[in-house]
């Protein structure tokens, strides 16, 4: 009679990558910069609650379709496209510039939000929607110069 031998457990083992910190855990510093101290209680908030996540994430989406709009109407009305890779893209059509940034927006949102709990993740959405909404603002006011 053979005795039966258990398999070795070291190769039952899995690989499992199991990140122990997210960022959260920082010691504070008393002389942290006032950006950081800024950005300190809307990042806790939107670790806190993920809906509102999702919905900043949404609005950056939003504001990326309608910067896509007011660049087609100032397009239309004679501007000219200062980023180069969208100037390329506009060569080939406004469909296409609109599907690439639909879909680097969306790509990239979509990656914010796997990435959510940790700080650089969530740090990235505030100062994104923050210069989206800041670009939106810029191009209205073009839009409201040009009609003037």
């Amino acid at each position: 009679m053979q005795a039966t031998r258990r398999p070795d457990r070291r190769r039952l083992r899995r690989l499992v990558v199991r990140e122990r910190r997210s960022g959260f855990d920082r010691r504070r510093s008393l002389r942290r910069s006032p950006v950081a101290a800024a950005l300190e209680a809307p990042v806790l908030r939107l670790r806190d609650q993920p809906t509102l996540l999702a919905e900043l994430l949404l609005l950056i989406n939003l504001l990326s379709v309608l910067d896509l709009l007011i660049t087609l109407e100032l397009l239309r009305l004679g501007a000219v496209e200062v980023n180069p890779i969208m100037a390329r893209l506009f060569e080939f059509g406004p469909s296409s510039a609109a599907v690439a940034k639909i879909g680097v927006v969306l790509v990239a949102t979509l990656g914010l939000w796997r990435l959510r709990r940790h700080r650089a993740a969530l740090t990235t959405a505030v100062a994104l929607a923050a210069v989206y909404g800041s670009l939106v603002i810029y191009e209205l006011v073009g839009v409201v110069w040009t009609i003037i």
